[in-house]
């Protein structure tokens, strides 16, 4: 973690918060490409609540 402008950044919160945007956006696109339904990811239980919204929000 360093400091530039005032503002710390920790290389290991943002390797994460992109690899978990990019999983975002991979179940995204099999939503819009059907080739999983939305109540399959409630099912398979390997999302948070908050996750489900965030990819049925980028799907409708």
């Amino acid at each position: 973690m360093f400091n530039t402008f005032g503002f710390e950044y920790d290389e290991k919160e943002e390797r994460e918060a992109l690899l978990e945007a990019g999983r975002l956006n991979a179940v995204s696109e099999l939503l819009y490409n059907g080739l999983i339904t939305l109540e399959v990811l409630k099912a398979s239980g390997l999302y948070s609540p908050e996750e489900l919204t965030a990819v049925a929000s980028r799907y409708n």
